[in-house]
């Protein structure tokens, strides 16, 4: 995995908003590679609609091992979070063109990720998660398939507040995006699908990274833990991303991210 290391401006716009956006994160090549890919496992499903969330298969597919491990963002996640993570979710997500209608545009769903909110409380969310969304399209229109953001939401003490008749907060993006960008969002920051209501097809593959220590949820955990087989298809870096072994944390003390030593006391 080649070492990226996430700059004082990135670290404090992360801090700020809750999510960072890196332009040119996949090459071309690497865009083609990942919809063709993709293409193929959403062809391959019965009864699509308008929104079609793909997340079984996603790491059994060879394919898509190199975005378990790919730079910038398991370095960059590593620094923001620790080195102590792993896969968490998976998602192949297309949304396909949508009628332009009052009832398409107000359609929301602003939530939290990770699955803790209703059991901590808005007050008491830490940051334990990251997912690194990877746009395989264009996304250059408003209403055009993205997630739009809520900035700053992860540091809301309390439900997300929506004008009475709206449907979005204020101060809620819409981002304008390229193909082959990356957008990292924190698990605390609100957010929601948005419809697509451009005259085409919408595509972003999206790799969830946790603590190790938080486990997993339903379906999307079980999603992520590989039998053997997949694990020896991976270098070490990515058996620790898939929940066996150290080789991301050993990497991480290679080039300097590893944990500051804990102290449980400290003399007074």
């Amino acid at each position: 995995m080649e070492n990226a290391a996430l700059s004082d401006r990135q670290r404090r716009l992360f801090d700020k908003n809750g999510f960072l956006v890196v332009p040119n994160a996949l090459s071309a090549e690497e865009i083609k590679r990942y919809e063709r890919v993709s293409d193929r496992m959403i062809d391959a499903l019965d009864n699509k609609g308008s929104y079609v969330q793909l997340r079984p298969g996603i790491v059994q597919e060879p394919a898509f091992h190199p975005l378990l491990t790919h730079s910038p963002a398991v370095p960059y996640i590593a620094q923001l979070l620790s080195p102590n993570i792993q896969l968490h979710t998976t998602a192949v997500i297309y949304k396909y063109p949508e009628p332009d209608s009052e009832e398409t545009r107000m359609r929301r769903g602003w939530h939290r990720d990770a699955g803790i909110t209703e059991d901590l409380g808005h007050a008491n969310l830490p940051r334990v998660g990251i997912k690194a969304a990877y746009c395989l399209t264009d996304f250059h229109e408003p209403l055009s398939g993205m997630t739009l953001f809520a900035p700053g939401s992860h540091l809301l003490a309390s439900p997300l507040t929506i004008p009475k008749g709206g449907a979005d907060p204020e101060g809620a993006v819409d981002l304008r995006l390229n193909a082959g960008d990356l957008v990292l969002f924190e698990n605390r920051v609100f957010h929601t699908a948005a419809p697509n209501l451009s005259d085409r097809v919408s595509k972003a593959a999206i790799f969830g990274y946790a603590y190790r220590w938080l486990g997993g949820y339903k379906e999307a955990m079980r999603s992520v833990q590989p039998d053997e087989a997949v694990l020896e298809q991976v270098d070490p870096i990515g058996q620790q991303i898939l929940g066996a072994g150290d080789g991301l944390a050993r990497w991480a003390e290679e080039h300097g991210y590893a944990r500051a030593p804990f102290e449980w006391v400290t003399e007074a």
